[in-house]
């Protein structure tokens, strides 16, 4: 008797219809390869219907449906914000290994990064003042002018900044954000742009033809090339609208760096710098004359990101000349973990966050990592490779709080922080 394949022997209440052949004569579809294309034609017929609904529409019934949708729309979107805002709650995104709600909302979600980054911020604003659901859901706010507001949204004139922003634009959003919260003018920017004929990177590109700065302060000497901005000292002066500005707790925040891609090589840097910043980068430039005579600002920040990442891994996997003592068993009452063993476990987890979800799915964040005892050292987790591994930050804090609980964790971190410590043990 011949060998019966399992796709072929489908129950009778799942049979696809009489007349529904493969390719191959005389053998029924498999189950669900039909039910796929099942549900194909079930889509494509709704999708049909719904073209010759919408074609029978009156100009004011095809509005009225739309807006009633939008009005739906809004209604999804707070329901959806607090299901992420519950989601950063209870942490979730970190049992999915996950290093954070906003990898979670581009690697589950599938948002794009700028989608994303509205989304879990919109999220937090959310739980944080529960009275903007009201205005995302009738449409004052929308999630756009909600994240502008982030920065200035507070307890003490929330009533107020939410009814100056009802139903404005995202333009004008911004024009009360800057009324509020005043940011210094920015220092013009002088930058290569690529040849307006060239449709391409060329191929001979000179090493300094990388990220450009903006100009150098006055003071700065001559010939010493391009175009890093100071750091402003003042705020640009500014009354803006009804509400007053808020009492500055801090220096303003500077603009946030920026790398633009503007051709298949070539990147453009954007970025504020402070005097100080200024007055290194002259005697790097000096320093490292022989090496660069022409001082060009890209190859200098590349030999410093070079020298700075060899520095960063050698100190975090213990590289190098190991201590006498790295060999040999490691003392159950220390810390210590030697240097052939960090560099072991770096090299083992391929220096990347080394968490696995139920799921089998791995973090792979290589933000903030630190060696994580499988057994807390606090119940005698041995610094041995075996007994190590690599953690990013937020993953590290999730496995303490699973194993000590949320108070203990708060408690050391706190005990921490007044203690001034940046880095510290918890466990």
């Amino acid at each position: 008797m011949g060998s019966v394949h399992a796709w072929q022997a489908v129950p009778a209440r799942h049979a696809a219809p009489a007349g529904r052949r493969t390719g191959l004569v005389g053998k029924r579809r498999p189950w669900a390869a039909w039910r796929i294309l099942r549900g194909v034609e079930i889509v494509e017929y709704k999708r049909v219907m719904m073209l010759a609904s919408l074609s029978r529409l009156s100009p004011g019934g095809l509005t009225d449906r739309l807006y009633q949708l939008r009005t739906q729309e809004r209604a999804l979107l707070v329901e959806l914000l607090w299901h992420i805002a519950e989601v950063d709650r209870r942490r979730l995104y970190l049992e999915m290994a996950f290093p954070s709600l906003f990898a979670f909302a581009t690697g589950f979600l599938g948002y794009t990064k700028a989608a994303a980054f509205r989304r879990t911020t919109a999220a937090r604003l959310l739980a944080r003042f529960p009275i903007v659901a009201g205005h995302l859901a009738d449409g004052r706010l929308n999630l756009t002018t909600l994240v502008e507001l982030r920065d200035v949204l507070d307890e003490s004139r929330l009533d107020e900044i939410l009814r100056r922003a009802a139903g404005r634009t995202e333009e004008q959003v911004k024009e009360l954000v800057a009324a509020l919260a005043p940011r210094p003018a920015p220092v013009n920017l002088f930058r290569r742009l690529p040849a307006s004929s060239a449709p391409a990177a060329p191929t001979n590109v000179p090493a300094g033809s990388g990220p450009e700065l903006a100009p150098a302060p006055t003071s700065a000497a001559a010939g010493s090339g391009p175009e890093l901005a100071p750091a402003p000292t003042s705020a640009a002066a500014g009354s803006g609208p009804e509400l007053t500005p808020a009492a500055p707790t801090s220096t303003p925040t500077r603009p946030a760096a920026r790398l633009e891609p503007i051709s298949e090589q070539l990147r453009v840097l954007r970025v504020t710098v402070g005097a100080d910043f200024a007055k290194d980068l002259d005697a790097v430039r000096a320093a490292l004359s022989h090496k660069i005579p022409d001082g060009d600002l890209a190859a200098v920040l590349h030999e410093c990101l070079r020298v700075t990442l060899a520095a960063a891994t050698k100190r975090r996997r213990g590289a190098g000349r190991a201590r006498a003592d790295a060999a040999a068993p490691t003392d159950s009452t220390s810390r210590y973990v030697p240097a052939a063993i960090r560099d072991a476990v770096w090299r083992r987890d391929d220096a990347r966050c080394a968490f696995v979800a139920a799921d089998g799915r791995r973090c792979d964040s290589t933000h903030q990592l630190e060696l994580h005892h499988l057994v807390p050292f606090a119940r005698g987790g041995a610094a041995t490779v075996d007994g190590l591994a690599l953690r990013c930050k937020a993953h590290n804090l999730h496995e303490a709080r699973r194993d000590f609980g949320d108070d203990h964790v708060e408690r050391a971190i706190a005990r921490a922080r007044n203690a001034n410590h940046h880095q510290f043990d918890l466990w």
